[in-house]
């Protein structure tokens, strides 16, 4: 089962439900990853533009408004309506994270465990799309579950753990990783940093 069959209906969409979206928000009241984060501020300036991937209620969101010119996205309407009321001056976009259809271009695209919902092949895909969007010399920085306690699906979402094996594949040619960590969220080492730098083609 991919993301794109999930999100055409095989499943529901369950974050467009607005008591979904709402209980999602309150149960990461007070969660973000500024830690994290201190990790893209060493490779961008404060003119530097950053789309975020899956902003959710906008705890993250609400930290790179701070730093950089952002765009906020979410494929969940219920989210990008929460962004908007949250954040106001920021533009937020419902997007698809696999086709990421904007005509826009950014000096970074961010996520804060979002690839965990794309099978593989889609996250190659994705990928490849993220470096499409990307300004030359652009970066990619994911925070990604490498272990995570759930079954492969639950309310019809996808959840696949990555290593970094694994996101260097999903890659492929298109980025050199400058930077990885891992970090613990809910249990030890369950979650990884990794920053690439979209690789210049002459």
């Amino acid at each position: 089962m991919s993301y794109n069959e999930l999100n055409n209906g095989v499943y529901m969409n369950y974050y467009h439900e607005v008591n979904n979206a709402k209980a999602y928000t309150e149960m990461c009241d007070g969660f973000n990853a500024a830690e994290q984060l201190h990790m893209l501020s060493k490779v961008l300036s404060p003119e530097d533009s950053v789309l975020e991937l899956g902003s959710g209620p906008g705890n993250d969101l609400e930290i790179l408004a701070q730093k950089f010119r952002v765009t906020g996205s979410d494929y969940s309407p219920a989210f990008v309506n929460t962004l908007n009321k949250r954040l106001p001056d920021v533009l937020s976009l419902i997007l698809d994270a696999v086709k990421i259809e904007t005509e826009a271009r950014y000096n970074a695209v961010y996520s804060n465990k979002v690839m965990h919902h794309l099978s593989d092949t889609e996250l190659r895909q994705s990928f490849r799309r993220q470096a499409e969007l990307l300004l030359p010399g652009g970066f990619v920085f994911h925070l990604v579950w490498q272990k995570i306690q759930a079954p492969e699906t639950t309310h019809g979402l996808l959840f696949h753990p990555r290593s970094l094996a694994k996101m260097k594949e999903a890659m492929g040619q298109e980025f050199n990783v400058v930077e990885s960590k891992v970090f613990s969220e809910f249990e030890d080492g369950d979650s990884l940093a990794i920053l690439a730098r979209k690789v210049f083609q002459s």
